[in-house]
């Protein structure tokens, strides 16, 4: 044999070794594998046997390894105590507190224990070990979710609005020993409930106690102290006459005084006298007196307020106040120079005046002894040599109608009863003149009213006579009013 077939042969001896050693190798590692897996499976099993949560799951990243549903629940509820948590609410140096317990805010704690004690239980076997293999290495944390009731924060933050939420107050000027009392202004709030709630879920997000702001719109008063320490001068006053034959329409006079007594009006703002006269019934504290109605007197609710306009509506004149609504009676009254007054009468009939200065003013109205007094207090912006006047120029006479007859068979004939009294009518304009330093500047048409005729109503009689005639017992009444087919609330 020759040394090349030798060497052959240990080679292949060589080679053979080699392979055996590497079987045995694979062998080796299969039964290890083997025996790690048959381990493995037992550690798994082992884990998958144990009572109560199983090791390495965590709460939040606190171990719950080992404890029961009721003992993992215990001590969650020490750690994370629902009632030590308050969302307070802040504007400025207001403050308003509510426990989480009231918004029904905190962990889901028993859920959180049932996810820890299902981890693991809840999957099919082989998912449930797969849940076991992976513990066995690492731990999993069970996550504690947070909610709120939105319903219940809502309820609250409305329950503080009602206590937050304000008016503006106007500063108000009174009359007092000849002098003007002038009250604090206030600026009102309003919470804006969206822009709060925000604020409060950013605190509730932190699950933990915190303070929002309360975030309001401001609203401003109408009239200011300021403003009002310009009210300080009489710039329109006018007074008409009452006499006391009529009770109750003089009650009705100081009635509409008071209501209007003491109201401000704000720059730019329009007073409404029909809306400032109260409640023309029995119970706004008015009386049955003489109204105007179509053409006749008769005696109605609230009468006698009309003059409590007409002197208003001079006052204002002389106060050069802009007229934004006036209307006439439908016939004359006298109790201010004709075409200078102003009727109200339900919804259709009203004087309103726009306050044109740049500050407010104040009405001061009373009646008292035969003298229905109105004041209109602000700051003068004329000179001291500037007045006006009102001119009234007769345009025509509109004659009396004719009488209204009614046959009477129950009084005698040739008896007469004037029930109620005409008048005639006329047209009139009236004419501002304006003065400086007792000049005449100018004069301008201002306005035009009508008022029409009525006719006397006479009652007489068609029985023939027995006796002698009675004779007529009625009166004139100078002060009547009536509207063309809706009686004019009052005179």
């Amino acid at each position: 044999m020759g040394v090349r077939q030798e060497r052959k042969q240990q080679q292949s001896v060589t080679r053979r070794k080699v392979l055996v050693c590497i079987l045995m190798i694979i062998l080796l590692a299969g039964v290890a594998f083997f025996g790690y897996f048959l381990y493995h499976r037992y550690q798994v099993k082992q884990l998958l046997s144990e009572a109560g949560i199983y090791r390495n799951v965590t709460i939040d990243g606190r171990d719950m390894s080992g404890k029961s549903k009721e003992e993992a629940l215990q001590e969650l509820r020490e750690a994370y105590p629902l009632e030590r948590d308050i969302l307070k609410f802040r504007y400025e140096e207001d403050t308003w507190d509510i426990p989480f317990s009231d918004l029904e805010a905190g962990y889901h704690l028993e859920q959180a224990v049932e996810d820890a004690y299902n981890t693991g239980r809840s999957g099919t076997e082989k998912e449930n070990f797969k849940v076991g293999a992976a513990l066995l290495k690492d731990k999993i944390d069970i996550a504690l979710d947070f909610s709120y009731n939105e319903a219940k924060l809502t309820e609250k933050l409305q329950t503080i609005a009602k206590e937050f939420d304000r008016d503006a107050v106007d500063s108000t000027v009174s009359r007092k020993n000849g002098g003007f009392v002038v009250t604090p202004d206030k600026i009102g709030r309003v919470m804006n409930l969206e822009q709060t709630t925000a604020e409060a879920v950013e605190v509730l997000n932190t699950h933990t106690s915190g303070t929002a702001n309360i975030i309001a719109e401001e609203t401003q008063p109408k009239i200011t102290a300021e403003q009002n320490g310009h009210v300080k001068d009489l710039i329109g006053s006018f007074s008409t006459a009452y006499n006391n034959s009529d009770p109750n329409r003089n009650i009705n006079l100081r009635v509409g005084c008071n209501y209007i007594n003491g109201t401000m009006v704000a720059p730019g703002e329009v007073f409404s006298t029909n809306a400032n006269l109260g409640s023309q019934t029995y119970a706004g504290g008015y009386r049955d007196a003489a109204i105007y109605n179509n053409g006749k007197v008769e005696t109605g609710i609230a009468g006698g307020v009309c003059q409590v306009s007409s002197t208003l509506y001079n006052a204002a004149l002389m106060a050069e106040l802009e007229i934004v609504e006036r209307q006439p009676h439908s016939m004359k009254v006298g109790y201010v120079p004709l075409g200078r007054d102003a009727a109200i009468a339900g919804n259709y009939k009203d004087l309103k005046f726009k306050n044109n200065t740049p500050y407010p003013i104040l009405i001061e109205a009373y009646a008292s002894g035969g003298q229905l007094v109105m004041n209109i207090y602000g700051e003068e912006a004329h000179s001291k040599g500037h007045s006006v006047a009102y001119e009234t120029v007769y345009e025509a006479t509109l004659p009396k109608l004719p009488e209204v007859v009614t046959e009477d068979p129950e009084m005698k004939e040739g008896e007469r009863l004037i029930t109620s009294r005409g008048q005639t009518g006329a047209k009139v304009s009236v004419y501002k003149v304006v003065y400086e330093n007792g000049v005449k500047k100018s004069s301008d048409w201002f306005s035009s009213s009508s008022y029409r005729s009525s006719a006397d109503y006479v009652t007489v009689g068609t029985k023939k006579p027995e006796g002698a005639a009675e004779t007529d017992g009625a009166k004139p009444q100078d002060d009547l009013r009536s509207a063309e087919n809706k009686p004019e609330t009052v005179q």
